[in-house]
């Protein structure tokens, strides 16, 4: 396999986009908006990938739990935030110890000073400093410096960074089981400061109509002509696709497409580690949080005590009817039924046993694996063998990598990078072809 350097075309390029997700929607609208034709080829029914949304009891739900980080410099880009009404989750997160009937608080002191004595009573002074410190670290200018610094395992970066045992179990494993998806913990400890720097510098929203909005609002700036969902694509080069056995044409090709689909159709060797995420949605009269953060469970464990956290999306964006959905997070492949989880609920909340079950949502190859040892921001070159790629598992596994990922294809493609979205929104009328 030959890795090659590309030389940027001109004007009025015919491309093809392999992934009607987040990476390959933003690829095409700025093709489209820099004037030249695109084919975006989804192979599920609905645009989105990964982010996806559901209706539940008429309330958007998404399928896994998700957030945008405003401090994502590429967010800032791409995406109009106040048209998709998204709104701040509260800074702090909560620990529940279900088995002594204790929550822990984990505030951010300097956005809410009220929540410095709390905070300082569940972690104690030393690692409350230690927390600081890595805060003040991780908020550099380049939010993705860390990456580009050897680095250990999550686990063992905490514990070299001097923070207690209790907490690293109680607080830290937990928080970064979830933003990983990995029980384990095997992700790069440079790609926990990325994320703690996020944290640290802006906020987590969530858009009113659930994280499809996202790639909705992307995909309103192409011509509808130009996306074709429900096409299974077999195969890739660098000037084709080829659907149900007929080849169609185009001047290049970009793969935007999950870790394991990618490796599948360019012969690339992957880890074999699948990150997989269920949600369990209950529905109940009375919020069982009173504000809208995070509950993690500070006794998970994938077996014994399965929830990694809940929350309530409701508190953001209300039902009409004045009802609360309550969703429950479990990561990995252990089969639990929508009972099993509610009991287990009730160690943390005993109200529990009157909410009443609405659904679930499963996402398999929920990011990808990249290697502990690697160094880098990013993961794979753009070119592979002619074939342009974006998407999280060729930088790192967020909204920030999976955007710059694009970014990446229009720099070889000479194409310019939107300042902000409304250069997307006056699109060159281009006739795309068949």
């Amino acid at each position: 396999m030959a890795w090659a350097a590309f030389e940027p075309w001109g004007e009025g390029m015919n491309v093809g986009i392999v992934g009607g997700g987040l990476a390959g929607l933003a690829t095409a609208s700025a093709l489209h908006a820099a004037g030249h034709a695109v084919t975006v080829y989804e192979a599920a029914e609905r645009i989105g990938g990964r982010m996806g949304t559901v209706t539940m009891e008429g309330h958007p739900v998404d399928v896994g739990f998700h957030v945008l980080h405003t401090a994502y410099p590429a967010l800032q880009r791409w995406v109009d935030l106040d048209a998709l009404d998204a709104v701040a989750m509260d800074p702090s997160t909560e620990v529940i110890l279900p088995s002594q009937g204790k929550r822990l608080l984990l505030g951010d002191a300097l956005r809410r000073p009220s929540t410095l004595l709390p905070t300082l009573r569940s972690v104690g002074p030393f690692n409350a400093l230690r927390l600081l410190r890595w805060r003040q670290r991780a908020r550099g200018r380049d939010i993705e410096a860390p990456l580009d610094r050897p680095s250990q395992t999550i686990d063992a970066g905490l514990a070299n960074q001097g923070f207690s045992k209790a907490l690293r179990q109680r607080v830290l494993h937990p928080l970064f089981a979830g933003i990983t998806l990995d029980p384990e913990r095997n992700e790069r400890e440079a790609f926990a400061t990325f994320t703690w720097g996020a944290m640290a510098k802006g906020n987590m929203v969530m858009p009113k109509e659930g994280i499809v909005a996202v790639p909705r609002q992307l995909a309103s700036y192409l011509p509808p002509a130009s996306l074709r969902t429900g096409v299974a694509v077999e195969a890739v080069d660098a000037t084709g696709v080829k659907i149900n056995g007929t080849r169609h044409e185009h001047d290049k090709v970009v793969l935007a497409v999950p870790q394991h689909v990618a490796a599948a159709l360019l012969n690339i060797t992957t880890g074999s580690n699948e990150r997989r995420t269920t949600t369990m949605v209950y529905t109940t009269d009375t919020a069982p949080l009173r504000a809208a953060r995070l509950l993690l469970n500070g006794e998970y464990n994938p077996v014994t005590s399965p929830v990694l956290h809940v929350h309530v999306p409701t508190l953001l964006h209300p039902r009409a009817d004045g009802q609360h959905l309550v969703v429950a997070t479990l990561l990995g492949e252990d089969a639990h039924t929508d009972e099993d989880v509610q009991e287990r609920l009730l160690s943390w909340f005993p109200e529990a046993s009157s909410w009443r079950f609405v659904g679930r949502t499963e996402v398999r190859h929920a990011l990808p694996t990249i290697p502990t040892h690697h160094v880098g921001r990013d993961h794979l070159p753009v070119d592979v063998d002619g074939v342009l790629l974006a998407g999280d598992h060729t930088t790192h596994p967020s909204v920030q990598g999976t955007l710059r990922s694009a970014e990446r294809v229009l720099n070889a493609l000479g194409v310019p990078l939107p300042q902000g979205p409304e250069d997307l929104q006056h699109p060159a009328a281009v006739e795309v072809k068949a």
